[in-house]
């Protein structure tokens, strides 16, 4: 996996953990650039309050001007603070009291935005255009492939979120999508039936 995401601390996790700035960000990624107007069109935001946590979430680092997309300047534009994201370790930030806090609010936050986003992908579809899938394959592994894995899983999203960013411009077909991946290892519920 790239080593340039941004270490999150326990305020840059009280940051990200209101929903809008979540949403915010990802729409940054996967734009790699956009300005608030951008934003609130695509989010179905006001602008004022897109502009107002685009600045918060610059406060604390994980966004930043794009001075290079600023054209004309009459509007600014924004793009992620470093190019993969913000890495979230719980023993990096737990190791005090706020960021123990701070953790528990953003797992909370992650935890009801995943559920939220499974409950869409078993959900009817209304688009019929729209591709919605999910899988899960068991497979036995040792710890080092695991991690082989996973750093070739995240490469091949990161492959695709890049290019998405240079195609983005002009293109109406193109939509944010939001593709999540979990590798862990597989415990069995205590309650599963005899």
């Amino acid at each position: 996996m790239a080593d340039n995401y941004l270490e999150a601390d326990p305020r840059i996790l009280r940051a990200i953990a209101h929903p809008l700035r979540q949403a915010l960000f990802y729409e940054l990624y996967a734009r790699g650039s956009a300005t608030a107007t951008m934003l609130g069109t695509a989010l179905d935001k006001p602008v004022n309050s897109v502009s107002f946590h685009l600045r918060q979430l610059a406060k604390y680092g994980l966004i930043e001007v794009d001075t290079a997309a600023a054209g004309d300047g009459r509007e600014r534009w924004w793009k992620p603070a470093a190019e993969d994201g913000l890495r979230v370790c719980h023993s990096e930030v737990a190791n005090t009291e706020e960021g123990e806090a701070a953790y528990a609010i953003f797992r909370r936050t992650n935890v009801a935005h995943w559920a939220s986003l499974m409950e869409q992908v078993f959900s009817p579809r209304q688009d019929e255009g729209e591709v919605w899938t999910s899988n899960d394959v068991p497979m036995l592994l040792t710890d080092e492939e695991a991690r082989e894995y996973a750093e070739e899983l995240f490469a091949l999203m990161e492959k695709w979120m890049r290019r998405g960013q240079k195609a983005r411009a002009g293109d109406p077909d193109r939509r944010t999508y939001l593709s999540l991946a979990m590798l862990l290892p597989h415990q069995p519920r205590a309650d599963l039936p005899d």
